[in-house]
């Protein structure tokens, strides 16, 4: 651990997924898309199972363009999102998440959500949660998604390099997008276990539970 530290020693910004990162609501998810896929598509359970796995981190809209790129999606879509919104916000928190994103606050971190999930949904549950310690949520609108436009936004604001970045996700598609702008990824096992990051990134740090990460901050005032 103390050899990857060196590569976080830089860090100002750390970024934070939302669903499967700090709130435990990936199972949630993945029902309702497994339950729309195969009464819609008539997917089986494990082929439904396996494409949302496959596409997550991705908005769903671009997931189900590459589920089913054949289809009109738009009534799959509107379902999953109504789906979501009914139930969003009874989905906790996991119990290290407060505690975590508090101590990184009071360390001088800044921190930021970003999501392929709606920006007012993140932020009616932040508050509902207590999470108000949080500089930025950045969520999903048409031409602006996780991803390159988040970090561009990031960077702007606060006159950030790359590698003063870190991105912590669950998804395989949240390692891709960082690793196409140059922001280092931490992987949260989930969905995914560490050797499917492993297979993208081999020096990767994979974590089970976010309390691992208070190791590989400081204080930013520590010399």
């Amino acid at each position: 651990m103390k050899k990857k530290l060196v590569n976080l020693c830089k860090t100002q910004y750390i970024m934070f997924d939302f669903d499967g990162t700090i709130v435990d609501s990936m199972p949630f998810l993945e029902n309702n898309a497994v339950y729309l896929l195969t009464n819609s598509y008539g997917f089986s359970t494990e082929e439904a199972q396996k494409s949302y796995r496959e596409t997550t981190g991705l908005p769903f809209i671009q997931q189900m363009e590459i589920i089913a790129p054949k289809k009109d999606n738009g009534k799959i879509v509107t379902e999953f999102e109504k789906m979501k919104l009914e139930r969003i916000f009874e989905q906790q928190l996991f119990a290290d998440s407060c505690v975590v994103l508090r101590e990184l606050k009071r360390r001088g971190y800044k921190l930021g959500i970003s999501s392929g999930t709606i920006e007012s949904i993140i932020t009616n549950y932040l508050k509902k949660h207590g999470l108000n310690m949080v500089d930025d949520i950045l969520g999903w609108r048409p031409g602006f998604e996780k991803g390159t436009d988040h970090f561009k936004f990031v960077k702007s604001k606060y006159n950030y390099s790359s590698s003063e970045i870190i991105f912590i996700g669950d998804s395989l598609h949240d390692l891709k997008r960082a690793k196409m702008n140059d922001i280092y990824f931490i992987g949260r096992k989930g969905m995914f276990h560490k050797e499917d990051f492993e297979q993208i990134l081999p020096e990767i740090i994979v974590i089970s539970s976010l309390t691992e990460i208070l190791d590989l901050f400081p204080n930013l005032d520590d010399d």
